[in-house]
C-alpha cells in the first residue's frame, strides 16, 4: 500500500507588527525519511491530508493512517509497500481489525469495541518482535549502562540525579532507535547496525567516564558495575569476565550480552512499555516524580510514570490486558489527538 502522505498545508500567518518581527516556518526531521512536522515560530502547523484525487480529509481515526502512525511512532520506519499473502504492513493490520469489527459481538459502529481494537493493535506493535529486537535493546542499553527513572515512589530518594537515572530521554532514544531501523525489518542488516550502535555507545564520553578502559576499570569491574546499575544477576558473568580478559569479546559484546540478557528483560519490560507511551504517542519524556507539580492528588504515587507502572501490580489482572488498556488512554488523550 502506498505511503498516505499530506497534500496540502494551512499557515496561518500573522501580521507582522509595527514593532515586531514575524516568526519564521522551520521544518523539523526527527528521523531522515520519515515525515517531517513544520513549525511556524513555535507553533505547530498541523497538515491537512487528503485521499488522494479527492476532498476526503484522512484523520487519525482511519485505520490505514492510524496504523501507518504506529509503523512510524514505534518503529521509525513506514509500513512494508507490499505483502505476500497480505500478512504484513497495513494490508495486515487492516484485514485484523475488520475482521474484529465483522465477528460478534463487535459491529462496525460500535464505537466501545473500536477504542478496544484500537489499544490491542497499538500495543501489538510494543510487543512485536521487531520492537523487542530493536526499541527494547536501544531501551535497555541506557537502563543497563547509565540507570533508570524511578517507577515506584520508594525508588525516588535514591534516583534524583536527572543526568545520569532519567533516561533514556526522548530524542535520544529516537536517534538511536533511527540507527539500528532497517527498511521491511531485514534482519541481517538490523544485526549490523545493532552491533556497530553498541561499539560507538562505548566511545560515548559520558560511557566512558563511567566505564573506563584497563587499568583503571578492571573486565570484573566493568562487568559489575554493569549488573549494579542494571541491579540484576546474571548467570553468565564469570564467563563475560574470562572473555574479556582473554580478548574473546569486546567490552561493547558484553554490554549487548547484558542488555538483551533475559534478566534485564524480565525486569524492564513494563517499565520500558510505560516509557514508549509517552515516547510513541506523546513524543515527550515521562513526568519527572520528583516534582511534586506532577503529583495530580498531592502524593508522588499519583504522578504519570509511577501511577502506569503500579497499574502492573495487580495479580489478578493479565500484564497484556493492562497495556491493551494503558494504550487505549493514551492513544485517546486529547494530547494524542492534538498532533494530527
Amino acid at each position: 500500500m502506498k505511503k498516505l502522505v499530506a497534500t496540502l498545508f494551512m499557515v496561518g500567518l500573522i501580521a507582522v507588527g509595527a514593532l515586531g518581527q514575524a516568526p519564521t516556518l522551520k521544518i523539523v526531521t526527527e528521523t531522515p525519511g520519515l515525515p517531517s512536522e513544520l513549525f511556524y515560530g513555535n507553533v505547530k502547523v498541523k497538515p491537512v491530508r487528503l485521499r488522494p484525487g479527492t476532498n476526503t480529509p484522512i484523520t487519525i481515526a482511519d485505520y490505514d493512517f492510524f496504523t501507518q502512525q504506529q509503523y512510524i511512532d514505534m518503529l521509525r520506519r513506514f509500513p512494508e509497500p507490499a505483502c505476500p499473502a497480505h500478512n504484513c504492513g497495513i494490508e495486515f493490520y487492516l484485514n485484523l481489525i475488520n475482521g474484529y469489527l465483522t465477528t460478534s459481538p463487535c459491529t462496525p459502529t460500535d464505537d466501545v469495541c473500536i477504542k478496544t481494537i484500537r489499544g490491542i493493535v497499538g500495543a501489538n506493535f510494543f510487543r512485536s518482535p521487531e520492537f523487542q529486537r530493536k526499541g527494547n535493546y536501544v531501551m535497555y542499553l541506557y537502563m543497563v549502562s547509565i540507570g533508570q527513572r524511578p517507577k515506584t515512589v520508594a525508588e525516588l530518594p535514591t534516583k534524583n540525579d536527572p543526568l545520569l537515572n532519567d533516561r533514556p530521554h526522548y530524542t535520544e532514544f529516537f536517534a538511536d532507535l533511527g540507527s539500528v531501523s532497517t527498511p521491511n525489518d531485514d534482519p541481517a542488516l538490523t544485526e549490523t547496525k545493532k552491533a556497530a550502535l553498541a561499539d560507538a555507545w562505548m566511545l560515548r564520553p559520558q560511557i566512558q567516564a563511567l566505564y573506563p578502559a584497563a587499568p583503571t576499570m578492571t573486565n570484573a569491574q566493568f562487568v559489575q558495575k554493569l549488573l549494579d546499575t542494571a541491579g540484576v544477576t546474571n548467570s553468565q558473568q564469570s564467563q563475560l569476565v574470562t572473555d574479556l580478559n582473554n580478548s574473546a569479546k569486546t567490552r561493547a559484546q558484553v554490554l549487548r550480552i547484558i542488555a538483551e540478557s533475559s534478566e534485564v528483560d524480565a525486569k524492564f519490560f513494563q517499565q520500558s512499555y510505560v516509557t514508549m507511551e509517552y515516547f510513541g504517542y506523546l513524543r515527550r519524556d515521562p513526568e519527572d516524580c520528583h516534582n511534586s507539580s506532577n503529583w495530580s492528588d498531592g502524593t508522588p504515587s499519583s504522578c504519570g510514570f509511577i501511577f502506569h507502572n503500579n497499574r502492573f501490580n495487580d495479580p489478578n489482572i493479565n500484564p497484556a490486558h493492562i497495556q491493551n488498556i494503558m494504550l487505549q488512554g493514551f492513544i485517546e488523550s486529547p494530547e494524542y489527538i492534538n498532533r494530527f
